[in-house]
């Protein structure tokens, strides 16, 4: 046995679940189904347990499964979702277990029975997967597809592989993580037969990478422009027109192929199992110092939304606020957005250039253009010096905001309805009009202090390296 093959053989026996772990799980879903059978008897509908546990790819530090209860398409959205909410709770409450309503793209019910996650489902019975009617409607058919092309040998490649990209932050297609789903993990190592087959193929992999997916619905000559910068595409087997992979976002694409690479040139445990490096904050406001560089972090209130809203709020929200100071030229040379999920979210810019003269040179039309020239003449001569520079007009103005501290306060210092004109998203505009900080350089220290996350995240953004 080489190297290699011996090491992951410790690590797979590390991440597969114990005989009793396996056995409890097996003693939940039968109680599961036995009382899910009872508690739709009367509609007779159909159900199904999804997800990894069904394959047994399922990691012991994740304990849950899926419940879904598939309606009749003639059934309303609204009596589907009334219904699948009176279903969920009776069950739970029938094995004992807590629960609350949680929500995707439409309500469902999140369990803790027996100390596992049962999430309680509906969907439509939809007689294709291209014919859903909600997002959902086609994990059944992932779950049937995966069942019948998943060999059992490569169930520990799978569960390698989630560990692998788990350990990174790669795994999760959540709109936080922005990585490789527990699906899309199956399909991979589906298609290339294995975890380092994977990671060999990986190694090589070039943004805008497309993976035929292993029932070749489509040839390769008709994806790439469907899915246009879009990182990896992998063809969904049970939807064709669906990519797998679009939620992996550039930079995390990057980071597994890279890490693909330094793994095959010198495997270790640490790319399963590293050790959280403890961050020292003096030690990151001295690097920052070194740096000479503006740190502003705009702080307020976490809104009451699901976290896969609210990630995608932040982004476009951080991204308005950089175009803002750097319209005004203020030089942004790095941005983070950041929250708890729960009561507080944040904005992080690094500016390059933070304070400018109180004065900045506009270069007006040229003197032949008359009616331009007049416009010009007739906005500027009052209020700023006027001259002509070859056969341009120029003025010399006063600078509204020579401060970018001053700029972004007046930025989000205005109403909801303005700032939502301004395009920050509406979750996160309610909230900032209604309570927002604006700190600068050392008191983004003393906020990292109180806020354990925000401190882990400072310490990539200024630790980063992928060189």
């Amino acid at each position: 046995m080489t190297q290699l093959h011996t090491l992951l053989a410790i690590v797979t026996k590390r991440i597969t679940p114990t005989a009793a772990e396996r056995k409890a799980m097996e003693r939940l879903k039968d109680e599961v189904l036995a009382v899910t059978e009872t508690v739709l008897a009367e509609d007779d509908l159909d159900f199904v347990i999804a997800g990894s546990f069904s394959r047994d790819t399922w990691m012991p530090d994740k304990k849950e499964f899926d419940l879904f209860i598939r309606f009749p398409m003639e059934v309303s959205r609204e009596e589907l979702e009334t219904k699948a909410i009176d279903y969920g709770e009776l069950i739970a409450e029938k094995l004992r277990g807590t629960y609350t309503i949680a929500y995707a793209e439409h309500p469902y019910v999140r369990a803790k029975i027996m100390g596992f996650d049962v999430d309680i489902v509906p969907c439509y019975n939809v007689p294709a997967a291209h014919a859903i009617k909600s997002s959902v409607d086609r994990t059944p058919f992932h779950n049937r597809w995966l069942n019948k092309n998943l060999p059992k040998k490569l169930v520990p490649d799978v569960r390698l592989l989630k560990q692998f990209l788990k350990n990174n932050d790669l795994y999760g297609s959540d709109t936080k993580t922005e990585g490789f789903s527990g699906y899309l993990c199956e399909l991979l190592t589906i298609q290339y037969k294995g975890f380092v087959p994977l990671l060999r193929a990986a190694a090589g992999w070039t943004a805008g990478q497309v993976i035929l997916d292993p029932s070749g619905h489509r040839p390769k000559a008709t994806i790439k422009g469907d899915f246009k910068r879009q990182s990896l595409v992998m063809i969904d087997p049970v939807d064709p027109a669906r990519n797998v992979a679009a939620v992996v976002s550039p930079a995390n694409f990057m980071r597994f192929v890279l890490l693909s690479k330094r793994f095959l040139h010198l495997p270790a445990q640490s790319f399963f199992f590293a050790k959280p490096k403890p961050v020292n904050l003096p030690v990151l406001e001295r690097l920052w110092k070194q740096r000479h560089t503006k740190l502003l972090l705009v702080t307020f209130p976490c809104p009451d939304v699901i976290p896969d809203i609210l990630w995608p709020q932040l982004r476009r929200a951080e991204t308005r606020l950089r175009n803002i100071l750097t319209e005004h030229e203020f030089a942004v040379l790095n941005s983070l957005a950041w929250s708890d999920e729960e009561r507080v979210c944040a904005l992080l810019f690094e500016l390059e250039v933070w304070e400018l003269p109180d004065v900045r040179k506009l270069v007006g039309p040229q003197i032949a253009a008359k009616r331009h020239a007049d416009e010009f003449l007739h906005k500027y001569e009052k209020s700023a010096r006027v001259w002509v520079e070859q056969d341009f007009w120029v003025a010399d103005a006063p600078r509204a905001f020579p401060i970018a501290h001053e700029k972004l306060q007046d930025t989000l210092g205005d109403r909801e309805k303005v700032l939502l004109a301004k395009g920050i998203p509406s979750y996160l505009a309610k909230q900032i009009a209604k309570q927002h900080k604006v700190l600068e350089d050392a008191a983004v220290f003393r906020f990292a202090k109180q806020h354990p996350g925000f401190k882990k995240a400072l310490a990539d953004f200024f630790t980063r390296d992928w060189s």
